[in-house]
Parts: C-alpha cells; sequence; structure tokens
C-alpha cells in the first residue's frame, strides 16, 4: 500500500486508501505511459470541446431547471486560484440561493448547506453542475484533472497553516482530482493535500488519470456522495 504524507504535523498520514491497488501505481504503464505538457492542453482542448456539444442537451435542460424551480441566474461564476497563483473566474451551474453570502462573507460549503436548494443537491450529487468548467478547461484555466481551484481568501490561510500547500501552485487545477475521488467532501484542506501532492508527483501518467477520470464518471452515473 502507498502511504503518503506531507510535512505539516497536523497531516494524517494515508493508510485507509489502497493506491497500488485502485489506481495501479507500481504498474509499468503507470510510471512510464506519460504525456508532455503540451499535448496535453492540445488534447484537453479539442476533448472540452467534444463534451460541451455531447453534453449540450443536458445543459440545456439543467439551465431550464435552475430559471424554473430557483429564478435568477443559471450560471455561477467565483475567483479561484490557478497556476502559478493567478486568479481566474470558475463557472458552475447555480446550486445555492442567490446571493448566498450577502450576510456571511466567503465561506467553505459544508454536507447538508442550508444555501444549497432542493435543486442544487441534486446538481452536486450528480455533478452536473460541474459541467460550465469546460469553459475553463478550452480556456485553459483548468485540467480536466488536478488539484480542486480554491478561493483566494482560503489560499492565504491554507498556504500560511499548511506546508507545501503552495505547491498546488505547480499545476492546473482540475474538474475533477484524486482527492475528490478518495475523499469525503468535508475533507479538511491538509487530508486533501496529500493526495493532491501525490498527484502533482505522478500527473504525467496517463493511467493516472483515465482511472481518476473514470471513477469520476462512475460517481456522476450512481450519485455517489464522496465528494
Amino acid at each position: 500500500m502507498n502511504h503518503l504524507s506531507v510535512s505539516n504535523s497536523n497531516a494524517l498520514n494515508i493508510s485507509k486508501f489502497d493506491l497500488t491497488s485502485v489506481f495501479y501505481t507500481d504498474t509499468y504503464l503507470f510510471k512510464n505511459l506519460t504525456i508532455g505538457q503540451r499535448a496535453e492542453a492540445t488534447f484537453e482542448a479539442f476533448f472540452a470541446v467534444t463534451l460541451l456539444i455531447v453534453f449540450a442537451p443536458i445543459m440545456l435542460i439543467v439551465s431550464l431547471a435552475i430559471k424554473l424551480t430557483m429564478g435568477g441566474d443559471v450560471f455561477y461564476s467565483q475567483v479561484r486560484v490557478g497556476k502559478s497563483g493567478k486568479n481566474f473566474n470558475i463557472f458552475k451551474f447555480r446550486s445555492m440561493i442567490e446571493n448566498a453570502e450577502a450576510t456571511t462573507g466567503p465561506m467553505l460549503s459544508t454536507i447538508n448547506d442550508p444555501r444549497v436548494t432542493r435543486l442544487g443537491k441534486f446538481l452536486r450529487a450528480s455533478h452536473f453542475d460541474e459541467l460550465p468548467q469546460l469553459f475553463n478547461v478550452v480556456l485553459g484555466e483548468m485540467s480536466f484533472v488536478g488539484p480542486r481551484p480554491e478561493r483566494p481568501e482560503f489560499v492565504v490561510i491554507f498556504e500560511t497553516e499548511i506546508s507545501d500547500y503552495r505547491r498546488r501552485r505547480e499545476v492546473k487545477p482540475g474538474i475533477t482530482g484524486l482527492a475528490q475521488v478518495c475523499l469525503p467532501y468535508d475533507a479538511k484542506a491538509h487530508e486533501k493535500l496529500e493526495y493532491d501532492l501525490f498527484y502533482i508527483n505522478n500527473k504525467s501518467s496517463i493511467l493516472f488519470n483515465v482511472i481518476i477520470s473514470y471513477y469520476t464518471a462512475i460517481k456522476m452515473l450512481t450519485f455517489f456522495k464522496n465528494s
């Protein structure tokens, strides 16, 4: 079993998840079937456009459902921190009430968040709310797989309190990631970082990215509420 650790004393060693058997981390294909950054970016942009065409009917239905049941804006845009610390606007289908942080200020979302609407719960369980991020991939701001992008307000705190958190800046953030596949939605930042660092160290592995994408698809199809 692969055990991961980071230098932060508060971080936990990953001992409950067998990365070797699930992601084949010790295999020849994992270690040697790799892709370069330029080829990866070209493929992702092409594939994102293809998926936007494929998912266009679903995105239209979701847009109509939001408008009819929730009212207000269909899409939600929020500033996130990307590669090299560059900020960008992430796109999502709105799953919360409008102006959800008007009285509270920036807040991390939690399980059973009262700000999430009934339709929003379905969108999050199915991960349909993430589909607009395909536009972020086309724009080169995100990848399909990578650490999930965090808000600047929280990045400042995490980079101060958690060792090696800045390493997340080395890669583009992803629509999905290893931490999202392996951990529950309410996992702490330092727990997610262990998986993020393992992915960053092995991101060039085609097999790794394919398996993470596969488990993400399974979660979408089964509404598995792990993240």
